[in-house]
């Protein structure tokens, strides 16, 4: 029941967001400017604890083409807190035509991994999903503490650790 539920709300935050975003470059890897609402929160309260956070990241060509094997977010170290999660507990899926609507979606079964440390994690997959560019892949994590102080921070998202996006999120 709270899957399907989180299911259904991680469907009604991505049909309501946008999905641009800007290409550029930064040290040598792509890097993704991306609007604020790649980073959605269930609870934007200062402090708030387990907050499940949904993230999201439009493929460009820089992953086209290869395997969905890895998404990952790295936020604010000395900010936010980042604990751990299982496996059915973490949702995954893609919007493949733009709709805001998940087209695909992946379950346990597909993770093979979860690692964090205390400001970032990292869920590694064995989809047999090819992306494609335009393709949007959401995250939903569900064990983010947020910072004490409201606020703007700038969260990154990785996908198969060679695609990069930062978006912001703001806690009140």
């Amino acid at each position: 029941m709270r899957r399907s539920l989180l299911v259904i709300g991680l469907v009604a935050m991505v049909a309501l967001a946008g999905c641009s975003a800007l290409g550029g470059a930064d040290s040598g890897q792509p890097e993704t400017t991306v609007s604020d609402d790649r980073v959605a929160l269930e609870d934007d309260s200062a402090g708030a604890t387990g907050v499940n956070q949904t993230l999201r990241m439009t493929v460009d060509e820089t992953t086209n083409g290869s395997e969905w094997t890895e998404i990952g977010a790295t936020y604010p170290r000395d900010n936010f807190t980042v604990d751990s999660a299982q496996h059915e507990a973490i949702v995954l899926g893609v919007d493949t035509d733009g709709d805001g609507e998940l087209d695909r979606t992946f379950d346990e079964s597909h993770v093979s991994g979860v690692n964090n440390n205390a400001y970032s994690f990292d869920v590694t997959l064995d989809t047999d999903y090819t992306l494609q560019t335009g393709d949007e892949v959401v995250v939903g994590y569900p064990a983010v503490d947020n910072p004490a102080e409201p606020g703007e921070y700038e969260v990154e998202v990785r996908l198969n650790d060679q695609q990069r996006a930062t978006g912001n999120v703001t806690i009140e």
